[in-house]
């Protein structure tokens, strides 16, 4: 069935800006400083950016704390592109390895449901201060849509959840779990094309840093209502599972237009969802482990015995298998939850099903970048390599001081094929295979 586009030419209306993004949403103003040749500098909001002429700008999409995302037109192909400056990386090894593994994740998963990386701009000197990534231009973002006051069908729900569950299952045969998913990272076209973006929370498999681990409880106020509890509850045991949560969420979102569980901090999370999923009993909490025995102590002695709420209350014009995937994503115990490559056969998606379209990968991503401490030069020796696989006259420009610095290059992999090549198992255990029997 023909699922069509949920919009229409009349604007929608959007909430108060913050003035953060109030600023980040004007137009650019003169250059700031006289640009070199074949550079446009000039300042939107706050932020200075400095980028090759061929690049219009158009307009700002969006900026947060790991940076500002606008569209221009690249003149040399005639084609609408994103691009988001992030600002300052190297100003800590933590952002700095968020920027590196952001791009190499998008250098490395090609999927018609991922977005595309089309270029990361050439730095125009070894001592660059931003990074900028380019990647194709898309029309919305799912947040966007949800808060619209555009009519969403159920073939628009089932359509889109069956597309993100679709990138789900080619990432995570990878060995990558995107970790922040969200409505704001699910872009969207007229289409009805989605594409997963920003990837710098990204990781390979169980046992990540404390520093993101952190980052993941404290940071990022509209992100928290899309975390699983086990983000909360745990120290760092956590798999490809908290991904399916995070469509959980998303699909109650879509049915309702509303967040499910909004939290007012991490531990306020776990008030609103024992709120709408009751108290937790034993056998829910068993993935808990031993050292975080205080964590299932906090919910028996908070919430001893909050009843469920019924999905037919919460979303009285739900089918019984809406209320059913619902059932399988949204499990305390992560071990319990729907892997992406059984959602995809759930019932409530058997009319958007194509085993041709469910691509695997034929090989896990080498996190070995990712494991090892590096300060922030070597990070950004890294980073600028990135830019020189795509850019090689650059290594030419820069060949003296490179050598004097000890920059050397170092191979760039390859993108993992999407078709044709595709072998292996479509849910490598560790990664998003449950860890234990559930009812």
């Amino acid at each position: 069935m023909e699922v069509h586009p949920p919009w229409t030419d009349k604007p929608a209306a959007a909430p108060a800006a913050s003035p953060a993004e109030s600023a980040a949403r004007e137009q650019p103003t003169s250059p700031v400083v006289l640009p070199a040749p074949g550079r446009n500098v000039f300042k939107v909001g706050s932020a200075v950016w400095d980028i090759p002429d061929h690049l219009q700008f158009l307009k700002s999409i969006g900026s947060g704390t790991y940076g500002q995302v606008a569209a221009f037109h690249d003149s040399l192909t005639d084609t609408g592109v994103a691009i988001k400056r992030i600002g300052q990386p190297f100003r800590n090894s933590i952002d700095a390895k968020r920027c590196l593994r952001e791009i190499k994740l998008l250098r490395l998963l090609e999927h018609d449901c991922i977005i595309q990386l089309v270029d990361v701009l050439a730095p125009s000197r070894l001592d660059f201060r931003e990074v900028y990534i380019v990647t194709e231009l898309m029309d919305a973002d799912l947040h966007t849509v949800i808060y619209s006051d555009q009519p969403l069908s159920a073939d628009h729900v089932q359509f889109f959840v069956y597309h993100i569950l679709r990138a789900l299952l080619y990432i995570h045969s990878a060995n990558v779990v995107h970790r922040d998913l969200k409505p704001l990272n699910v872009l969207v076209n007229k289409n009805c094309d989605i594409k997963l973006c920003d990837f710098g929370l990204a990781r390979g498999r169980a046992g990540f840093s404390q520093e993101d681990d952190d980052f993941l409880r404290t940071e990022y106020v509209g992100t928290r209502w899309y975390r699983a509890p086990e983000i909360v509850l745990t120290s760092m045991e956590y798999t490809a599972a908290v991904d399916i949560w995070s469509v959980g969420c998303i699909l109650g979102e879509l049915m309702g237009r509303a967040p499910m569980f909004r939290g007012s901090d991490f531990l306020d999370q776990i008030r609103s969802i024992c709120e709408v999923l009751g108290t937790p009993g034993d056998e829910d909490l068993r993935f808990i482990p031993p050292e975080n025995e205080a964590a299932r102590n906090f919910i028996k002695t908070r919430f001893p015995s909050l009843p469920r709420k019924g999905w037919t209350a919460m979303f009285p014009g739900a089918t019984e298998d809406q209320h059913s995937l619902l059932d399988s994503m949204l499990r305390f115990d992560p071990n319990c939850r729907m892997t992406s490559a059984e959602a995809l056969r759930h019932p409530y998606l058997e009319g958007h099903y194509c085993e041709e379209d469910e691509i695997v990968a034929p090989r896990h991503i080498d996190w070995s970048f990712d494991d090892v401490q590096m300060d922030t030069s070597r990070l950004q020796n890294l980073v600028y390599l990135e830019a020189a696989a795509l850019h090689p006259d650059i290594l030419e420009r820069d060949r003296s001081a490179l050598e004097e610095r000890g920059w050397l290059t170092e191979a760039t992999p390859r993108p993992l094929p999407t078709s044709g090549e595709v072998a292996g198992p479509p849910e490598p255990a560790g990664v998003d295979s449950p860890n234990a029997p559930c009812a």
